[in-house]
């Protein structure tokens, strides 16, 4: 693919996500949705025409600035016999695909709270690849291993953030960095504290999107 036809994300200032030479967007339902090359995706959670921007964050308020309180971007190691487990919580959406797949490396409410020799090293790669954040990576005999081979493509995940595969280019003017740009999960609801960045908040303020 030619450099200047690649796959970018914009992150406008208060308004939506500017998206251009996208060739694969899908919804939650496995639905291909026709693409164009320049489209606008709804960040503030109000748009009737979800994924597509309908001019609503013009009237309803919406800031696309982080909160103080997020979590900080920070990445954590965790080294184990075999493999050192890194996340980096302020990229994560907490949505518990770790707790709930890989439970005994990754033990909610346990000091320290990741585990790497709770299970072969082969199992905790296969979780870490399917991390939707970017959150988590891992090295193994010296070597980070951060970024795993995808076709782009924004996957709008239900009643949740648009997860992001391919190495598709976040530019945001506000200088906000996915921990890779190979994967990582954006902010649809609205609520995130660390927008452009999901947080889990579409849980907590039971975010719908009925439509896709």
């Amino acid at each position: 693919m030619d450099k200047d036809n690649k796959p970018v994300i914009k992150v406008s200032k208060n308004g939506p996500l500017i998206v251009k030479n996208l060739k694969s967007l899908r919804n939650s339902k496995g639905v291909f949705i026709e693409t164009r090359s320049t489209m606008t995706l709804c960040r503030c959670g109000g748009s009737e025409n979800k994924p597509f921007c309908d001019g609503m964050h013009l009237k309803n308020g919406f800031s696309g600035e982080k909160k103080d309180d997020c979590i900080p971007d920070k990445v954590d190691s965790y080294e184990g016999k075999h493999i050192t487990i890194h996340n980096n919580r302020g990229v994560c959406s907490h949505i518990g695909h770790c707790v709930f797949n890989l439970p005994s490396v990754f033990r909610k409410g346990m000091n320290p709270w990741i585990d790497p020799d709770g299970a072969e090293p082969e199992e905790i790669i296969k979780l870490i690849k399917t991390c939707p954040s970017g959150a988590l990576s891992y090295t193994i005999n010296g070597e980070l291993h951060k970024e795993y081979p995808h076709d782009p493509e924004i996957f709008i995940t239900r009643d949740g953030p648009y997860n992001i595969v391919g190495g598709i280019k976040l530019d945001d003017p506000d200088g906000s960095k996915p921990e890779t740009q190979d994967h990582y999960a954006l902010c649809r609801c609205s609520a995130s504290k660390n927008k452009p960045f999901c947080d889990g908040t579409h849980l907590f303020i039971e975010f719908k999107d009925r439509k896709n």
